[in-house]
This record gives C-alpha cells, structure tokens and sequence, in this order.
C-alpha cells in the first residue's frame, strides 16, 4: 500500500515539474509556444498597429527592472525563435555595435530615449523590447512586456500578465505573453 502512495508521489512530482526557462521551438501547426493560459484582455494594456517591415532591422531586448539576468537568455533566444527581425541585440552587443561602427560620437548612450532616438538616426528604424519578471509573493508572478518605437518613445504593445507558478513558469506566465507578441507580429507584418 505505501509503494502505491511513493508511486502516485513521484507521478505527480514529475507531471508537476515541468522544466522552466528552457527555450522552446514553436509548434509547427499553430506557430505558437505551449500554454494552456490565455490572456485577460484587461493584461493587454496598449496594443498599436505598425508596418514592421520598416522596423525589422534588429530588436533591442533591453534589461529592465530587478533580477533580469536571471531571465535574460530565455527571452532573448525565445525571441529569436519568434522571429521578425534581421538581429537581436543584448545592451553589451548593441553597445559593441555602436563602438565597431564609429557610432560613439553621435550615439553616447542607450540607456535612455535619447540615445536610442539618435542610434535610429544613424542606423535606421528598429525596436526595443523591455521586460520585466516580478515576484509577487507566494507562487505569483507578474510578466511586464513592452514593445517601443524609438523614434518617437511610443509604447506599441504593453502587457502585463499574472500567473501561479505551480509547475514551472514558461507555461503559464512568459508563452501567453509571448503567444500575444507573435500574433501582433504577424498583424503588423505588413
């Protein structure tokens, strides 16, 4: 009888348990990441149109808030994965960037909107994406996600997303967020 209980135990701790921050293809059919989570439409707080061709140089996946290293490869080679632009650059790959194209004089930081408005002066249109993982006591998360047009510090898509991590946070909190981002992705393709 015991051996029943350690067996069903040991199921349930390894249904549970689901590996978190591990880099996921798309899923052929649907092109998009496994979640059984759908967004409130109240998580979606912006979301703008805008013809992406004329962006597509390169995405800026910009650190933002507290604790991001933690999370930084997994968005940034989940992003990769979803695609849509040339190049994805970390701050210390753009910052090289700038340096290898003489930019220094012309573009002295990227860490604030004026900087940024003037890399896309010189180097033509792109995107920054800024992220943030919160923790939220208990089991909950929050997962900020934004998407800003540098050329004008616009916001054009925002959400903000809760969730319960039970069994691993990809699943519930960062693949609705990143499943909303590939639809507005492939609207906004042109």
């Amino acid at each position: 009888m015991k051996q029943k209980f350690v067996l069903i135990g040991l199921i349930l701790t390894l249904y549970s348990c689901s590996p978190t921050l591990k880099i996921k293809q798309l899923n052929a059919k649907t092109g998009k990441l496994p979640t059984e989570t759908i967004l409130n439409q109240n998580e979606i707080l912006v979301e703008k149109s805008i013809n992406l061709k004329e962006y597509s140089k390169f995405l800026f996946v910009k650190k933002s808030g507290l604790n991001m290293e933690k999370y930084e490869k997994y968005i940034f080679g989940t992003l990769q994965n979803i695609g849509g632009f040339e190049n994805y650059y970390l701050q210390n790959d753009l910052e090289k960037y700038i340096i290898q194209n003489n930019l220094t004089d012309k573009v002295t930081s990227i860490s604030d909107n004026i900087g940024l408005l003037n890399l896309s002066k010189n180097v033509g249109k792109f995107l920054i994406c800024e992220s943030n993982v919160e923790y939220s006591g208990g089991y909950d998360f929050v997962f900020e996600y934004k998407v800003i047009n540098p050329t004008n510090a616009e916001i054009l898509l925002h959400i903000k997303h809760k969730a319960f991590n039970w069994g691993g946070l990809d699943r519930p909190l960062f693949n609705p967020v990143f499943n909303k981002y590939i639809d507005w992705i492939n609207l906004n393709k042109g």
